[in-house]
């Protein structure tokens, strides 16, 4: 629950779900064009691609909790700052670099590597909990951005998210704690991110997160211009992605229950056919009601995915390299998102309609579906068909782990689903 209110406070949704919010107000007051303030997207996307690894590498060596609690106050100072902003493009553009570097430790792989080191039989349900604070924010962020604009102005709006902002402090400061070793068996259990470079699975995750981040973020930036396009008014058009954004809570929960009684290929090629059919929908040009179930339909697909990565790294390379294999999948992530933000503005300038463009993205699904069902077995899942890793001493000589739950060696219980030491 720490995690999940972390992640609501965090830049992935003061930052990110955020920024639209911004574009109309910015515009009015320096008369900057709406591409070149979109452009600041694309840059956050960027600075991401070279955060997330090094990210990944702080969180592996100190730990997530050390992290976030250095993190925060920057972070928070750098959407206040934004207060001071003046009629130049170029410290805009500045500022969107120092927003994400700043909040470096306050991106997901803090938190989820942090809460995966305490979970085993569950892991897939404490991830989703984690995941369903982006979710919830995502929500409500955008409403407190738009009453904080209407009622004292764009600046104090980024003073009062960085009132937000501030919050992630305190919560992982009394809440959050580090695994203890004896909790944490198979934390030192798992491939370095060389030797995970060297399988199949990391590949094939990659690219399919590639696919990801060219589907979840098109429809993301571009939902309510396509709405727009195919006739749908404006003010149903802005209300829309509200059913994105509850599917996207729900698909948090849902998946990291799914995916602790289904493998990670199975629940998400079922994930990508509903992808497959939101964006067949936007092609046809949607009325409302097929634009309201192709927005639920990506939000399932876009809330799953990184309760997904989030939940394949220690099943496939084990937990020993989390934040860095994480970092990694995350930065090809941002990389396809900010190409295909960018690809599908000049598909619908050239053609005139978001039809060719949507049409691409339902063969990237398929394609995407392809890549999980290659994945395999699990490699670390201690499964009749998973590899098992050579076996580590333990922890402490008197102490088994049975579940989530260490217990006394001698006195182990099994619950069904649990596994002996």
């Amino acid at each position: 629950m720490a995690s999940t209110l972390g992640l609501a406070c965090g830049p992935s949704v003061l930052a990110v779900t955020t920024f639209g919010a911004f574009i109309a107000p910015l515009h009015r007051e320096f008369g900057w064009g709406i591409p070149a303030i979109g452009l600041a997207s694309s840059i956050l996307s960027i600075t991401l691609v070279i955060v997330s690894p090094v990210q990944g590498l702080l969180v592996d060596r100190f730990g997530g909790r050390r992290v976030i609690l250095c993190s925060s106050p920057f972070f928070a100072l750098s959407l206040m700052a934004m207060y001071f902003l003046p009629d130049s493009l170029p410290a805009f553009y500045l500022g969107w670099v120092l927003i994400p570097l700043c909040g470096m430790g306050l991106w997901p792989a803090s938190y989820l590597r942090l809460t995966a080191g305490w979970f085993e039989r569950r892991l897939g349900l404490a991830l989703g909990v984690a995941n369903s604070g982006i979710g919830i924010g995502t929500v409500l962020a955008p409403i407190l951005t738009t009453v904080l604009i209407g009622t004292w102005g764009w600046r104090a709006a980024y003073l009062g998210l960085g009132v937000v902002a501030i919050l992630a402090f305190p919560i992982a400061y009394f809440f959050l704690a580090d695994p203890r070793p004896r909790t944490e068996m198979l934390r030192a259990s798992g491939d370095t991110l060389r030797a995970a470079a060297r399988t199949r699975p990391f590949w094939l995750v990659l690219a399919a997160f590639v696919l990801l981040g060219t589907v979840g973020s098109t429809v993301l930036v571009h939902q309510i211009s396509l709405l727009l396009d195919a006739g749908i008014p404006a003010n149903i058009a802005n209300l829309v992605p509200v059913a994105l954004g509850v599917a996207l809570i729900v698909a948090r929960i849902v998946t990291g229950w799914l995916l602790d009684r289904f493998t990670v290929s199975h629940v998400m090629s079922v994930y990508l056919v509903g992808g497959i059919v939101s964006v067949l929908l936007f092609a046809a040009g949607p009325n409302v009601p097929t634009a309201l179930l192709a927005a639920a339909l990506s939000g399932l697909l876009i809330g799953a995915e990184f309760d997904v990565l989030s939940y394949l790294i220690p099943r496939y390379f084990g937990r020993l390299s989390f934040g860095r294999i994480y970092g990694v999948a995350f930065s090809t992530f941002q990389i396809g998102g900010a190409a295909a933000t960018s690809l599908v503005s000049v598909s619908r300038d050239n053609y005139g309609s978001y039809t060719p463009a949507m049409l691409v993205l339902a063969v990237a699904c398929a394609l995407c579906a392809v890549l999980f069902l290659c994945l395999g077995p699990y490699r670390y899942d201690g499964g009749p068909q998973a590899h098992t890793p050579d076996p580590l001493p333990h922890p402490t000589p008197d102490l088994a782990m049975v579940g989530d739950h260490p217990t006394k060696k001698g006195t182990e219980h099994h619950d069904g689903d649990a596994s002996p030491a």
